[in-house]
């Protein structure tokens, strides 16, 4: 039998490749609290693990972290799927079924700011629905106070922003 950190890494492949989207640091680390296969800190450590092998790609949003199969992960996948038990892929697919719609909304909304030539921050806010971006809306800022709190309030207003923008552009 594999040791158990060699499954946890598996585990992980396997849950990235089951989503046509990234997953979240949080939505990694709730599928192994939730089934109590490991600890926080464990899984927090093969995640880092399989970055640093390029197994996974990690992409940075404002208070978020996702990752992505690379091709190297899904060869090794591919390689080492054998290890993974009936149960442990039944329990991915559950958990991936349970939470489609949580999931499906979480990675459907981006925000995140970069400082701005000249002064400023460029506030960068997406709206995707059903592979199709729905508002891709860049604002300057003049502080980081301001940065944060259109990223913060993003996920909250973002159809709010979009309705808004519609109604005044189309009338």
């Amino acid at each position: 039998m594999a040791e158990p950190n060699m499954i946890y890494k598996i585990s992980v492949l396997l849950l990235l490749s089951k989503v046509d989207s990234p997953l979240s640091n949080a939505q990694i680390v709730q599928f192994y609290l939730d089934k109590e296969y490991t600890d926080y800190f464990t899984i927090q450590q093969v995640i880092s693990d399989l970055e640093d092998a390029e197994l996974v790609t990690v992409s940075q949003s404002h208070n978020n972290t996702l990752y992505s199969l690379t091709p190297d992960g899904k060869h090794t996948l591919e390689l080492m799927h054998d290890k993974i038990t009936p149960a442990i892929e039944e329990d991915i697919i559950s958990y991936l079924g349970d939470n489609k719609l949580e999931i499906k909304n979480h990675n459907a909304l981006f925000a995140n700011y970069d400082k701005a030539t000249g002064g400023g921050y460029i506030v960068h806010c997406k709206y995707i629905q059903d592979k199709q971006v729905l508002l891709d809306l860049s604002i300057h800022t003049s502080s980081v106070q301001q940065a944060e709190t259109i990223c913060n309030n993003w996920r909250a207003r973002h159809e709010d922003v979009y309705m808004s923008l519609m109604d005044t552009l189309i009338s």
